[in-house]
């Protein structure tokens, strides 16, 4: 059983992907609040946390999975190394329940509704912005739990090289480089990541340790992205050409001493272009286009044949959002929004009703609504509300809303705010059609969301304090139905509650930050024995410490610790099943030097400094203690 759920987690983890919601901003946007006083100061309507560019410069983190560890109500399930399963949790959600969105295409797959976050480097990104909370109204599925925004990197003119190695065969090159003529901007922007993957890893088998290196780790990552932007006032157009390869082994779990498909790899090819054209301030039009490719073999699947595996996943995705002009009636500002979406699947493994290929077609409405009141010139209230309509081929349709009120004072300076929201995600191509897995009988998820919390900004200190509530029925899960198949099935409901805090203090030279969550997420089915349980997978206490400090103008250095509490790997909250807490911490240092016009940085790493062994998932060993070196230069 267990080789065969390896099996179906190394094909399902990375199949062909979703193209969805915006171009480069494809949804409606409520403005910030802003009040006049000594500073302006700008509250988000929903609990926002955000990862700069000049900060995923100084973090010792080289991909998504890497950098959002310890923001607050996020966990990521790490299946260990460069090329393991990197997925993400908001507020206790699934990965699936979880959007993710690139420039506004949302990365989640309509296989399976995942996104590999390892495959996303840092080094093409400006910003990362994390959502907590249900945004299906404004990014439709798969945002129940919250949204991760990730934003290319906007190259300054010049040149920016980057090259790393570290541990366990790893190294890196990045390049970036822009240059404007007139009207005209043309970017670009490469990174390439490889790792041997060979970290050594202790075991237990029957009460005698064991250690041994793991094996058919290795990986292999490129990406790259060409961006051209014409402005010719007041119009404005772009197009944007992301793609990315990787070939890399797809280990299973230990068990006994073994590695399962020793043998498995995965190799993936995926384009995304996007244009769009902003005529002023009335119309704004996008249109994009995806391709992804994904071939698995396994010579050792010997039940799938003589030959083993040997397995290609097509998919060809196509989006266009028109934006008309936001309209103002009676102090209300209405935003509406069009979308039309088309995404086809092939796949081996499928057993679709007609042919060999699955297709879902999707209409979008989305209306929003702004009303602000100016009390004074130190306090104001904005209400905001929004509903959207979708409309699919192949599954039920889906109506979601969400309505939001701040109120924010600006002398001193302290705001509250509030939401209400329903979520929806209706069921992947894996859940419908996968063979001996999927059913035609699964039903969507849908959801309930509340958020109240408080927000402090003043003098280089931020405060952040949040407590939630999300409701999730019919949530779909996998059950055994045999020795070796799986299929899945709707769960009934899935309660997430808890309370999130978040600290920034900046006063050079020091920064402090620090993060935590604080959840319970069970259950919530009286009539099953899992009632009240925790959700698999789900720690109830997150925390993260970091501390940085400039040491004049050559010298930085940079500590982190994280945290991750007790998880069940078992629905019925066996002791046994349960991974203890692990800690971790990381060093980074940082020397720079400025000769002319060329900016010389070097930096070094300690990763996992203590060298903890523990496994995020049950049987997927995390690696031990690793060393980095980066060379950093930039020519303005």
């Amino acid at each position: 059983m267990r080789r065969w759920s390896g099996q179906v987690l190394a094909l399902c983890y990375a199949t062909a992907q979703l193209l969805a919601q915006r171009g480069d901003s494809v949804r409606y946007t409520f403005a910030p609040v802003v009040v006049e006083d000594s500073a302006r100061v700008v509250i988000p309507a929903v609990p926002i946390a955000q990862i700069s560019r000049p900060e995923l410069e100084r973090l010792p983190a080289t991909t998504v999975a890497d950098a959002v560890q310890g923001m607050p109500g996020v966990f990521v399930r790490n299946y260990g190394g460069l090329g393991g399963l990197k997925t993400i949790s908001v507020r206790g959600a699934t990965a699936s329940q979880t959007a993710v969105v690139l420039e506004g295409i949302r990365l989640n797959a309509v296989a399976n509704g995942l996104v590999d976050l390892g495959q996303l480097p840092t080094a093409l990104l400006e910003n990362i912005t994390i959502e907590r909370g249900s945004r299906s109204a404004v990014w439709g599925a798969n945002a129940i739990g919250g949204t991760v925004e990730l934003a290319l990197r906007r190259p300054d003119e010049g040149v920016r090289t980057r090259a790393a190695i570290g541990a366990f065969g790893e190294r890196a090159v990045a390049l970036e480089s822009s240059v404007s003529l007139d009207e005209h901007t043309l970017s670009v922007l490469a990174d390439v990541q490889s790792s041997r993957g060979d970290y050594p890893f202790t075991f237990d088998e029957f009460g005698t340790r064991h250690r041994i290196q793991r094996t058919n780790g290795d990986a292999t990552l490129g990406s790259g992205v060409v961006r051209w932007q014409w402005r010719a006032s007041p119009a404005e157009f772009r197009f944007t050409l992301f793609g990315r390869a990787s070939d890399r082994g797809a280990p299973g779990a230990v068990v006994q001493g073994a590695i399962e498909n020793a043998a498995a790899r995965l190799t993936e090819t995926e384009f995304l272009a996007l244009a769009s054209a902003h005529l002023g301030e009335r119309w704004t039009l996008r249109a994009a286009f995806r391709a992804f490719d994904q071939h698995y073999r396994d010579s050792l699947a010997r039940f799938r044949g003589p030959n083993g595996a040997d397995d290609r996943f097509i998919a060809r995705d196509a989006a266009v959002v028109i934006e008309p002009p936001a309209m103002v009636f009676a102090k209300v500002s209405v935003t509406p929004k069009l979308e039309a979406y088309a995404n086809t699947l092939r796949g081996d493994l499928y057993r679709f009703r007609v042919g060999s290929s699955a297709t879902r077609l999707q209409l979008g409405a989305v209306i929003g609504g702004q009303y602000a009141h100016q009390v004074d010139s130190t306090v104001a209230v904005l209400l905001e509300s929004g509903v959207r309509g979708d409309l699919y081929s192949d599954v039920p349709s889906a109506l979601t809303g969400l309505l939001q009120a701040r109120w924010v004072k600006a002398r001193f300076p302290l705001a509250l705010r509030m939401s209400i929201s329903t979520g929806y995600r209706p069921p992947s191509f894996n859940e419908l059609y996968y063979q001996n897995f999927g059913s035609l009988d699964i039903r969507p998820e849908r959801s309930v969301s509340v958020n109240a919390g408080v927000s402090y900004q003043h003098d280089g200190v931020q405060l952040e304090l949040d407590g939630f509530a999300l409701w999730v029925r019919d949530q779909i899960i996998a059950v055994p139905r045999s020795a070796i198949t799986w299929s899945v099935q709707n769960a009934g409901r899935v309660f997430s509650r808890g309370v999130e805090g978040a600290f920034r203090w900046g006063n050079s030279p020091w920064r402090l930050s620090a993060a935590g969550t604080v959840q319970r997420v069970t259950y919530d089915d009286r009539a099953s024995f899992t009632y009240g349980k925790q959700v698999l997978y789900t720690p109830a206490l997150l925390g993260m410490f970091r501390i940085e400090r400039q040491i004049g103008n050559d010298l930085r250095v940079l500590a982190q610790a994280n945290y991750i509490g007790k998880r069940y790997t078992q629905t019925d909250n066996a002791p046994s099943s349960a991974l203890p807490p692990v800690g971790t911490f990381d060093l980074s240092v940082e020397w720079s030097v400025h000769i002319g016009e060329v900016r010389l940085a070097a930096a070094g790493e300690l990763l996992n400094a203590f060298d903890a062994e523990y496994a995020i998932i049950r049987n997927f060993p995390m690696p031990g203690r690793m060393w980095r070196l980066r060379l950093q230069v930039v020519l303005r």
